[in-house]
């Protein structure tokens, strides 16, 4: 070691101590450097260290600087990429386009097997088409028609709608004949006794002109008999023509009054037959009325069944994210197929903000973005300003972690910058959100803060 260090060493010893003792002092004189005297310079050296605690402490109070949450993010479209998925699900039967192609909204994309659903479609179509030749029928034979009138939809000459329509009005004509057939022989019963009536009525007439014809006999016989000129049992014999006549009478007026009541009986098998027919009409049109809702709902939902079998792009984009990749394959129901990623639209950052950050972040920060995929000493930072927050944490289904969705939308002057890079959904960033500004003090002193504040927390 050196005459110089034993000096510098010597000095620093005499500087923290208030008394040297004289072998030291004369060590020193002898070695020439140091002086007697070294308050002055304690003094200096204690103001210096002073001076640069007091310049901190106050530069540590005072001084501002930026606070901000960290939030990983991926690039992604502002409308955002549209999964596709399939109701029914079903087997492929021709594939049309491979990840990366461009398609254009409503190109058909996967074609699904449609053997079974067309078989299904054309059974529910043959009993919806047999339900409305009923309908068309029952109503015709309710409103006691000459003859049935089809609907629209049964207006074309196809062979199942032609066969639909015969079948009915065989049914028609054999159900018409039939009830006519059977208020016919009762309707010529009602006329049989109504000329039945018409003799009686007659049959009575003429007894009542008897009847009158006697009794004019009888009272000239009892004024002959009253003279003497007569015979009394000659008179005896007309009373007796008279009364039986009058008997007569009766017994056609209650054969009359019979026939009056068999011509209502009848009358009213006629009304009972009519009756049970409607009723039996109402019946059977409400049943079909139900068949036919049910066949017709079943028919449009097979033939949306039939429409969805080809899968097409629901906006135009770029095609990613297959999930199936050969012809015969199966898709389940419900599950995603692939992706369409929009051209051309505007890009966003989609962050995860943690839970402990929270609650100093809210929609209109602004925020700076990083663009990890790229080389950053190549890569300019950008400003972008938090445009949606989640109103709830949401839970990483894959590592369970809590996070705060949110968006951050890139400003134009960001945009600018980025011309010379091709930014595609998927590409990883990272977000700064400016969250205000505090002091070092604050930042070096929060940790103690908040250690304190649950240590006192009693138990």
């Amino acid at each position: 070691m050196n005459t110089n260090n034993f000096n510098l060493i010597n000095f620093f010893k005499q500087l923290w101590h208030k008394e040297t003792s004289e072998e030291d002092a004369e060590q020193a004189l002898e070695i020439g450097e140091l002086k007697t005297d070294y308050a002055p310079i304690r003094n200096i050296g204690l103001v210096i260290v002073f001076s640069t605690v007091g310049f901190f402490g106050i530069w540590s109070i005072t001084a501002p600087i930026d606070s901000s949450a960290l939030a990983p993010g991926v690039i992604a479209v502002k409308s955002h990429k549209k999964s596709i998925q399939h109701l029914d699900g079903g087997i492929v039967k021709k594939l049309l386009v491979k990840a990366g192609d461009l398609v254009n909204a409503g190109d058909v994309l996967i074609k699904l097997d449609d053997t079974q659903i067309n078989a299904q479609l054309e059974i529910s179509k043959g009993l919806y088409i047999s339900l409305l030749a009923q309908q068309s029928r029952l109503v015709a034979e309710r409103d006691l028609a000459k003859k049935i009138t089809y609907p629209k939809a049964l207006s074309t000459d196809s062979v199942r709608v032609t066969k639909a329509k015969q079948i009915q009005q065989q049914i028609f004509l054999t159900r018409k004949g039939s009830y006519q057939g059977e208020t016919s022989v009762l309707k010529q019963r009602v006329e049989q006794l109504h000329f039945k009536i018409e003799g009686l009525e007659q049959q009575q007439l003429s007894s009542q002109s008897l009847v009158a014809s006697y009794q004019e006999e009888i009272d000239d016989l009892k004024e002959l008999l009253s003279d003497g000129f007569a015979d009394r049992s000659r008179l005896r014999d007309i009373q007796r023509s008279h009364t039986l006549k009058i008997g007569e009478i009766a017994e056609l007026t209650a054969d009359i009054a019979s026939t009056n009541i068999k011509i209502g009986e009848t009358k009213l098998q006629i009304l009972q037959i009519a009756k049970e027919f409607q009723e039996g009409i109402a019946a059977q049109l409400g049943e079909t009325n139900a068949k036919l809702i049910d066949a017709e709902e079943r028919v449009t939902a097979l033939s949306d069944k039939v429409v969805r079998t080809e899968i097409r792009a629901p906006v135009g984009g770029r095609a990613m994210g297959m999930m199936i990749h050969t012809e015969g394959g199966v898709i389940l129901p419900g599950r995603p197929i692939l992706d369409i990623v929009p051209q051309n639209e505007e890009l966003i950052v989609d962050a995860r903000v943690s839970p402990m950050d929270i609650d100093r972040v809210h929609v209109g920060l602004v925020a700076q973005v990083r663009l990890s995929a790229f080389k950053q000493a190549l890569t300019p930072v950008v400003e972008g300003k938090l445009i949606t927050l989640s109103a709830d944490r949401l839970m990483d289904e894959q590592t369970g972690m809590p996070y705060f969705s949110a968006q951050v939308e890139l400003t134009p002057e960001s945009l600018v910058k980025l011309e010379d890079f091709e930014l595609l959904p998927g590409m990883p960033a990272e977000v700064l959100i400016n969250t205000g500004e505090r002091t070092v003090f604050e930042y070096l002193t929060q940790p103690v803060s908040n250690a304190f504040a649950r240590g006192f927390i009693e138990d």
